[in-house]
């Protein structure tokens, strides 16, 4: 119960610190921009009307506006949170939890490069892949980084609580 309580309060805590104007501001939107500016250098080695402008990619005629959802930290609270109250060494859980935000990170990036591709190129495709097909194949990968990162660690022993 104690562990459930934790996870919460590190969800709960840290998604909350997110939302603080002072480190939206500051860090998030360094975060959106790098997202951005890394997209743009990518798409722009296939194409050559590619471009970055603060937090917001042009594809061709389309933009896609990086926006704290697409940056992957959100995601990455989630599971980072999970991997720290799970029961193992705190080396562990700290190795885990960095490649394990590591993983969100690149799958968030190949999420924005899709979508601004899609973007251009069909907004309807966009709008599906968007909304329910990203969504469910990050929370897959999210879920098997966690099982993988639990099958590799060894659990501390349980203690009896008097």
């Amino acid at each position: 119960m104690l562990r459930a309580l934790v996870y919460l309060a590190l969800v709960v805590g840290l998604s909350n610190l997110l939302l603080v104007p002072a480190i939206d501001q500051t860090l998030l939107a360094r975060v959106r921009s790098a997202v951005a500016y890394l997209t743009a250098a990518l798409l722009s080695v296939f194409r050559g009307d590619v471009h970055a402008v603060a937090e917001r990619v042009f594809v061709g005629g389309s933009a896609v506006d990086i926006v704290n959802g697409c940056t992957g930290l959100d995601v990455a609270v989630f599971l980072a949170s999970a991997i720290l109250v799970f029961p193992a060494p705190w080396r562990d859980r700290l190795r885990g939890a960095a490649l394990a935000s590591v993983v969100v990170f690149f799958v968030n990036f190949l999420r924005v490069v899709t979508l601004c591709v899609l973007n251009e190129s069909s907004e309807s495709a966009f709008d599906v892949v968007h909304v329910y097909v990203w969504p469910a194949f990050i929370s897959l990968v999210c879920l098997a980084t966690l099982l993988v990162w639990i099958r590799s660690v060894t659990p501390e022993p349980a203690r009896a609580d008097v």
